[in-house]
């Protein structure tokens, strides 16, 4: 007899439950014994959910006899229910233990009936310090038979909850997970690790801070501070060079102990030709006072030297590269300007070079070789100059930091990491040291700052 004749023997149809087993003792008991014994269900219960599953077998109290312990006790079982109470899913009687075969056949029944794909919940998915960590849990109706990522098979305990670690490269990681079901039925769920492109030179380089120490005032000092990002004549930018000037300021004021009232920042439009010009040669000689003034210029931005080498000019915002002579900053004239002042001391920080090249390597003029060596100029006597870099190299960005290179490592070594014998002075020579081995390491030795004048000469004095 079929299985299907079986179940129609062994069931009857209720509007409320499905269909369920006729009595035991009754003319076709006979039927529901041998369903049992092939490990039959025959859609019984169908319409009934776990929970009233489990009222029912509740009220059903504890006089059962050995068929309705047995019926009850292979619906919880198929349901993976306990209701409450343990032994549940070990149930055992006479008509069980004589018949020890039917549980196995109601599982390879239930096995080659299956058509439920088991499902993959993922709970916590994230990638910390290169490691990628992933859980979850799985479920099935029938049971779970393996789960696996990247094709290697994954621990996962009986209520399905697995996690699995690996190592996630820059860019970050696909894997899929793949879940087996006791019948052979797959489900597949992709997990991207996602991680961030980590600029690990970034964490070398410190926060720029100028207030750390404590410093002497210099109550006759003056400074101009001038810096040129973005110009009105030439696309090509000197990225960061307005950034340099503006945070230059408080070096100035903090460090070199120069009044706030005496220092002049020009940024951008404001540094145009006549604005430069006019500070040199008037608010410059105005706040000056002869034999104590010292004198501190700060320019960042770009520069250039004539075709033949003989002249650098520094570029005001409305300077043409083309026309250097006319609209550009020579020099020398700056310093011949600088030196009517009568100041005690000179220092000048350039932070540019005379290549003919920007710090994002882009020609300043079409056409023009791309490199340009400048000849070196004697200095006043009392003229201390700080330049980025040899005059046919470039002046190259720090990104991580948003300043020119040089400008970074000159602040740096201005708070005090210059100061190598710890005698809280900072000399002229001992600043240049500093910021020459970190430029010319963080360039590759690409760049390479120089220093005239005096070496030995008090930069900065700390309390």
């Amino acid at each position: 007899m079929s299985d299907k004749k079986i179940c129609s023997l062994a069931t009857t149809k209720s509007g409320t439950f499905g269909r369920t087993w006729v009595a035991i003792d009754g003319l076709n008991g006979k039927y529901v014994k041998e369903a049992f014994l092939r490990g039959l269900f025959c859609n019984t219960y169908s319409k009934i959910s776990d929970n009233n599953i489990c009222e029912m077998f509740l009220n059903a109290g504890k006089d059962l006899n050995e068929f309705e312990k047995t019926k009850w006790y292979r619906e919880l079982n198929r349901r993976n229910l306990k209701c409450g109470k343990k032994g549940i899913n070990n149930y055992s009687s006479e008509f069980w233990n004589k018949n020890i075969n039917s549980h196995k056949k109601e599982v390879e029944r239930n096995i080659k009936s299956d058509a439920i794909r088991p499902s993959i919940k993922i709970d916590y998915l994230s990638t910390k310090n290169k490691l990628g960590i992933v859980r979850g849990i799985v479920k099935d109706n029938i049971g779970i038979k393996k789960i696996s990522i990247d094709k290697d098979d994954i621990f996962f305990d009986k209520n399905g909850r697995f996690e699995y670690s690996t190592f996630v490269p820059i860019g970050g990681l696909e894997l899929q997970i793949v879940v087996e079901d006791l019948s052979g039925l797959k489900s597949i769920r992709q997990i991207d690790f996602k991680r961030k492109k980590e600029n690990y030179s970034a964490k070398n380089f410190s926060r720029l801070n100028p207030l750390k120490k404590k410093v002497y005032k210099n109550p006759n000092a003056i400074a101009i501070l001038i810096g040129v990002a973005k110009y009105k004549n030439t696309i090509a930018d000197a990225i960061y060079a307005d950034n340099d000037a503006i945070t230059f300021k408080d070096y100035a004021s903090e460090i070199l102990g120069v009044p706030e009232s005496r220092i002049k920042v020009l940024i951008n439009e404001q540094a145009s030709e006549q604005e430069i010009l006019l500070a040199v040669k008037e608010w410059l000689r105005r706040f000056s006072k002869p034999n104590k003034s010292d004198i501190y210029i700060f320019f960042a931005g770009h520069g250039l030297a004539s075709d033949d080498g003989k002249n650098m000019y520094l570029l005001p915002h409305d300077g043409t590269p083309k026309l250097l002579d006319d609209t550009a900053i020579n020099r020398n004239r700056l310093f011949e300007e600088i030196k009517l002042a009568k100041p005690r001391q000179v220092t000048v920080f350039l932070d540019t070079c005379y290549s003919g090249e920007t710090r994002d390597k882009n020609s300043l003029i079409e056409g023009r070789p791309v490199i340009l060596k400048a000849r070196k100029k004697s200095l006043p006597r009392n003229f201390i100059v700080f330049s980025a870099a040899s005059n046919e190299q470039l002046s190259n960005p720090l990104k991580e930091t948003k300043h020119g290179m040089f400008s970074y490592f000159l602040m740096k070594g201005m708070e005090g990491d210059a100061d190598k014998n710890n005698d809280k002075k900072i000399t002229t020579g001992e600043l240049y040291n500093f910021v020459r081995k970190n430029v010319v390491q963080q360039s590759a030795g690409s760049q390479t700052p120089e220093l005239q004048g005096n070496k030995n000469s008090f930069l900065v004095r700390f309390n």
